[in-house]
């Protein structure tokens, strides 16, 4: 039953790699380290492909959202992930993969369509002494009650 059971994953296993082979393509599904040892990052090259690959079909999906007028956010969150990822993939692909060349491209994109979310702010007063004075008060109660009850 185990070595049926092993084959069944390994099967499965074979089958998720072929896949991922046909969708992606042979060199995108792993490059080998050494390959970004031996060459340098394109940085123009970078720039150009995420532009045309990544930031353009982005533009496209925001043009149809009113982020003039409101945070797009939570509406487009799916559109900002394969963002993410296809700037990750032409990173791996150019061998350019310092963080702060996909840094760089999405504070533009922040700038330009996320500039109406709000950041996140310290809370309130009433806030903070509600989480801070029961932190204080307790540990001072505790020695007094255990002479109580003692």
């Amino acid at each position: 039953m185990e070595r049926s059971e092993a084959s069944v994953i390994s099967a499965r296993f074979i089958m998720c790699l072929a896949f991922a082979v046909l969708v992606k393509g042979a060199e995108s599904v792993w490059m080998p380290p050494e390959r970004c040892r031996s060459l340098p990052c394109d940085k123009v090259t970078y720039d150009a492909t995420v532009h045309e690959f990544c930031v353009l079909p982005f533009t496209q999906t925001m043009a149809t959202t009113d982020y003039q007028l409101s945070c797009p956010w939570p509406t487009t969150r799916r559109h900002y992930v394969n963002l993410m990822l296809c700037i990750e993939n032409l990173a791996n692909n150019t061998c350019c993969t310092y963080a702060h060349y996909r840094h760089h491209v999405l504070m533009d994109i922040h700038k330009v369509y996320f500039s109406l979310c709000l950041y996140m702010k310290d809370p309130g007063v009433p806030t903070l002494l509600l989480l801070i004075v029961p932190c204080t008060i307790v540990p001072l109660i505790i020695p007094f009650l255990c002479q109580y009850f003692n």
